[in-house]
This record gives structure tokens, sequence and C-alpha cells, in this order.
């Protein structure tokens, strides 16, 4: 880690960017996601998956832009696999019923 260039780690498809992006985008993301809750599959899955398709255009560049993209993609996807998660957790929990 210590041997490669500053060149050869700017070109890495990930990097200290990514990992930024991915962090800010999971916190917007999420909280309006569950701002919005009730309505989060009309108002916050359309916007997500168009900015879902946005961020894997600019992922496809390269450099810091691709960087860039790739944290914009992995933090878009926060919202959505959080209401899946949210919705079977909530399904097995009513199949148990009260404790």
């Amino acid at each position: 880690m210590a041997d490669e260039s500053v060149i050869e780690a700017a070109k890495s498809p990930y990097g200290p960017i990514t990992f930024l992006v991915a962090v800010l985008h999971i916190l917007v993301v999420e909280f309006a996601t569950w701002l919005f809750m009730p309505y989060s599959i009309v108002f916050v899955l359309p916007v997500v998956l168009f900015y879902l398709a946005i961020s894997a255009l600019v992922m496809r560049a390269p450099g810091q832009l691709g960087q860039i993209g790739r944290g914009m993609f992995i933090g878009s996807l926060s919202g959505p696999l959080s209401l899946l998660i949210f919705g079977a957790v909530w399904a097995i929990a009513n199949a148990i019923g009260p404790i």
C-alpha cells in the first residue's frame, strides 16, 4: 500500500472520494426515504431510480468523475434496500404475532 505511487492510487476505481460521496448520499437518501415513508414508493422511488441511472452513466467516466459516480450509485441503493429489509422484517414480525 505504501509502495504505490499517487498516480496508481488515483487510477483505482474506488477511493476516498467514492467513500465520501457514498456516505453523503446514504445520509440524504435515507433521510428522504424515511421522511416520506408512507409515500416513498410514489415519490422517492422514481427519483432514486432516475438518479441511479444518472449515477450509472457518471460511473463509466474515468478518474475522479468515475469515483464520484460509484459513490452516487452505492449511496443511492441505500433507500430501496432499507425499504426491502424493513418490509421483510415487518412481514416476519406480523407472521409471528405478539410474543
